[in-house]
């Protein structure tokens, strides 16, 4: 497993491939300015909706991005809220301990972060209650709101990219979640994952705050993060294909064969085998599957075939 990893801008990409085609080409290495411009959204909604009005100290910490793999589809236990925002989803989650806080602020039931003040005695775990109706309607609020600034953020990237460009600038048309979320169980498949530290100071609290953008909302975001070049190739350049150079590697046959069998071969013997399609890999990446065919005497590969 690679990992690649940003610290000064806090974005990380992992994945368990050597080499995932499906980041070629994309700016990831530029993440860092959307999860900056994130995390500074987060905490000036936190600043001005809960810490001024209940006098809370919720602090945004870091913010980062990475691509789920299937075995995240297994593992993931967290609660889901799935909003259509604008015409791709999007969905939240939350640590329940940081979304009892704020129901604590919002409401009451907090100890005081007075010393000096009386405390009252220490009721039962409140993470042991089941989720209540206005529980889940605080999260339900809390994730349109934290969805809405960050669509907004990708639209302002969006935006300052058609700037950069010689095209007239049009203004971005701010997308707003839907009223009603629907919940999941599992992270979307091909979903980016975007994940905000958030602590709390008075209760000692730490956890995190999770979105999940599908495909086409990270296509939008990766096109905007793209620099503005100059359509027409500088003197003495080579075009992409030219010095971007992988070496594929087909295998054609597998064939089991017992350790006994193997040893009692001998020179003509014949291993009869069926000639299917190929596996086509980068390193040890098994990325394509390919049709075999013969042309002029030789064998080519034809029909690539996604492994995704």
């Amino acid at each position: 497993m690679v990992t690649i990893t940003r610290t000064d801008a806090t974005t990380r990409l992992r994945t368990h491939q050597a080499l995932d085609p499906r980041t070629l080409g994309r700016p990831v290495h530029l993440l860092g300015r959307f999860t900056e411009r994130v995390r500074r959204e987060l905490s000036g909604i936190f600043q001005a909706r809960i810490n001024r009005r209940y006098g809370a100290r919720f602090e945004i910490a870091q913010v980062s991005v990475e691509r789920t793999v299937h075995a995240m589809f297994a593992e993931d236990s967290r609660r889901w809220l799935t909003f259509d925002v604008g015409e791709h989803p999007m969905a939240f989650a939350i640590d329940r301990s940081i979304l009892l806080c704020l129901l604590g602020y919002r409401y009451g039931g907090l100890p005081s972060s007075d010393p000096a003040a009386p405390q009252e005695p220490a009721a039962d775990d409140p993470m042991a209650v089941p989720e209540t109706a206005t529980e889940e309607r605080l999260a339900g609020n809390l994730g349109r709101q934290l969805l809405a600034a960050i669509s907004a953020s990708i639209e302002a990237l969006e935006a300052d990219n058609a700037a950069s460009r010689p095209a007239a600038r049009q203004q971005p048309q701010r997308n707003e979640p839907a009223p009603a979320p629907q919940h999941t169980q599992a992270a979307m498949k091909g979903a980016w994952i975007l994940s905000a530290n958030i602590l709390e100071h008075d209760s000692r609290l730490e956890g995190t705050l999770w979105f999940q953008l599908d495909e086409a909302w990270m296509t939008r975001l990766l096109r905007a993060l793209a620099p503005a070049r100059q359509r027409a190739a500088l003197p003495g350049t080579a075009a992409l294909p030219a010095h971007l150079r992988l070496t594929l590697t087909a295998r054609l046959i597998e064939k089991p064969i017992t350790l006994g069998a193997l040893l009692d071969l001998r020179i003509g013997d014949v291993i009869p085998a069926t000639l299917g399609n190929a596996d086509v890999l980068i390193g040890d990446s098994r990325l394509f599957t390919a049709s075999i065919a013969e042309h002029k005497g030789k064998l080519c590969l034809t029909s690539f075939e996604d492994m995704e």
